[in-house]
């Protein structure tokens, strides 16, 4: 009881902060922000240059993380805080996956009638973050979309290097399937993810394509990492904050140590066969991340393969945007994005 308390009093101490961070003037964040240059024709607004500079420095470590690392993770994922309370109901469960048990949660809507059921991967380069992190992203897209959302857990890297992400992502999302019927489960099933969690869900929707059984209704792949080969990207080099091409470059070396594995369609999907098994995919981007141009690669050789796919760019967005709900320019783009998975949704029903 106890326990609960506390954990109720500190969303609402958020929430309260996130209120006064919203209605701040983004004048008064310019002193903060510091240089917000022009690049490629973009421009992020201070408010979100100032959340950019908080979040680098934890993006770019140099060591893998410590435990204290992630706990500082999971404290500025506050940032993403709505500033209203959602009414969701939550409850928690654990997968049995290759390497042993993760956990994951269910978000609920208290809503008459949700519809279907959203797989969610979180992002972090997959050696951050985790479903508890991820909670605000989670209620909200719950709430947004009027949808069941099971947000799951994995391995992390270093300590655990592909494919035990994948291989949990995978068992995560069969599980849920398997479990569909019994949460209540009417409607359309989505995998979705953000960041490196794009790469999960991807690599899962790719590998379930050709199975009726788990073959999701559509894939949302929120500013996803796709593909390995940086060189091949102009925006791997235009965009520094959040996050950097250098931090990228260290993520693939703590997850995929093994340069070999690189061209694993579980890891770099661009490029990868049978692309027209893919469902259908909507892919967001931001305009101001290193990752932006291989997502809208990926479109393209979706589009080219007879896949049935959307993208959308958000421009003067940095990476990392739909965690940072605070900022309203971010909120927005986040809302679009919740709006875009259900008129697919929608559609899928009709």
């Amino acid at each position: 009881m106890q326990r609960r308390i506390a954990a109720a009093a500190a969303q609402n101490a958020a929430r309260a902060a996130a209120k006064f961070i919203g209605m701040t003037p983004d004048l008064l964040w310019t002193p903060i922000a510091g240089p917000r240059p022009t690049i490629d024709g973009q421009r992020m607004s201070a408010r979100l240059q100032a959340f950019s500079r908080v979040l680098a420095p934890q993006l770019a470590a140099r060591t893998p993380p410590s435990e204290r690392a992630r706990w500082r993770m999971e404290k500025l994922a506050q940032l993403s805080v709505p500033p209203e309370k959602l009414s969701v109901r939550v409850t928690e469960s654990t997968v049995a996956t290759p390497g042993g048990a993760v956990t994951g949660r269910l978000y609920e809507p208290h809503t008459t009638t949700p519809r279907g059921l959203l797989v969610y991967i979180h992002g972090g380069g997959w050696h951050l973050g985790s479903a508890a992190g991820y909670d605000p992203v989670a209620t909200f897209l719950a709430a947004r979309i009027n949808t069941r959302v099971f947000s799951l857990n994995y391995r992390l890297a270093p300590e655990h290097p592909f494919p035990a992400a994948f291989l949990d992502a995978l068992a995560g999302y069969k599980h849920a399937i398997k479990q569909a019927e019994s949460w209540g489960v009417r409607g359309p099933i989505v995998i979705a993810g953000d960041s490196a969690g794009g790469n999960l869900a991807a690599a899962v929707a790719y590998a379930v394509s050709s199975d009726k059984t788990y073959r999701p209704d559509l894939a949302a792949l929120v500013y996803p990492a796709l593909d390995a080969r940086l060189d091949r990207y102009p925006s791997s080099d235009l965009f520094h904050t959040p996050l950097s091409r250098a931090s990228v470059d260290r993520a693939f070396d703590w997850y995929v140590p093994v340069q070999d594995s690189r061209t694993d369609p579980r890891f770099s999907i661009v490029g990868a066969e049978e692309l027209s098994q893919m469902p259908p995919t909507y892919i967001a981007t931001a305009g101001m991340d290193v990752l932006r141009d291989q997502g809208e690669l990926f479109a393209k050789e979706l589009e080219a393969a007879g896949a049935s796919v959307t993208v959308e760019q958000f421009p003067n967005m940095p990476h990392g945007f739909l965690s940072m709900l605070v900022d309203p320019g971010a909120r927005a783009a986040s809302e679009r994005i919740a709006d875009a998975v259900r008129e697919n949704m929608l559609k899928l029903i009709a």
